[in-house]
């Protein structure tokens, strides 16, 4: 049931939802929302893969393109996502050739990269897995560290990597700046742009984190193909502040 790949990049503007919070009944909440995919945060999330498992079923119903972020860069749990039903993987600290070689060649089977074969669950929801799961996978490596922006080139040249996903946090702390300081440093506006000029020169799409709407609509302006609201738990967290505020 959920969007294809083709479908899923063809799109102008992608609304990404976020998912850190150990509830199936959050999940379902956010699959119903309309958000156009959902990441499930194995690196920050407050869940196991048992729980990201669950999760991955869930959204498997739901015409949603199903992400998973892994904890590191490990094939391991690369291929777990994977073989659960996750279409799109954000692979976290991606720095140089060598980290996205490894990253894309564990996503896909080979020859096209070093995959193992052994798709569990996937396999039951999807006919024809094996054979058409080289093309409909998303790679996706965040761009978050001085020196992942320093060897951008190296990063987009790789051939099997569809997307770049900027993680402003991380990316404005290695320059030096604090977390609250990562949409208003003048520097780090002009760093994202950069990044998004190098991707739109490798025909690469682009993604980012934001931490609302405001944010979001203007990266969307600036020409980026897909961004995140912000969390499940901030969202939850900014919608009771504002009802007590409503009330007290």
């Amino acid at each position: 049931m959920s969007i294809s790949k083709r479908a899923f990049i063809k799109k102008k503007k992608i609304i990404n939802g976020w998912i850190h919070i150990d509830s199936i009944a959050s999940a379902k909440i956010m699959a119903e929302a309309g958000f156009d995919s959902i990441t499930i945060d194995l690196q920050h999330g407050m869940f196991s893969f048992e729980k990201c498992r669950d999760i991955i079923q869930i959204i498997e119903k739901y015409k949603i393109f199903p992400i998973v972020r892994v904890p590191s860069n490990d094939i391991g749990i690369i291929n777990k996502v994977l073989d659960t039903g996750a279409f799109g993987v954000i692979c976290p600290l991606i720095n140089n050739k060598i980290d996205v070689e490894k990253f894309t060649n564990a996503c896909f089977y080979p020859p096209k990269g070093n995959r193992s074969f052994g798709p569990t669950l996937v396999n039951i929801d999807h006919d024809n897995y094996f054979d058409k799961s080289n093309k409909e996978l998303l790679s996706i490596s965040m761009i978050e560290t001085r020196e992942s922006v320093n060897c951008l080139q190296d990063i987009l040249e790789n051939k099997n990597l569809d997307m770049i996903y900027v993680g402003p946090y991380d990316l404005s702390i290695s320059y030096g700046f604090m977390p609250d300081k990562v949409f208003i440093e003048k520097k780090m506006l002009k760093t994202y742009k950069q990044i998004l000029k190098s991707a739109k020169n490798f025909n690469k799409k682009t993604a980012i984190h934001c931490s609302g709407t405001d944010t979001a609509n203007y990266f969307l302006k600036m020409g980026f193909d897909m961004v995140t609201i912000s969390t499940d738990l901030n969202l939850l967290k900014t919608a009771l502040t504002k009802e007590l505020e409503k009330i007290k």
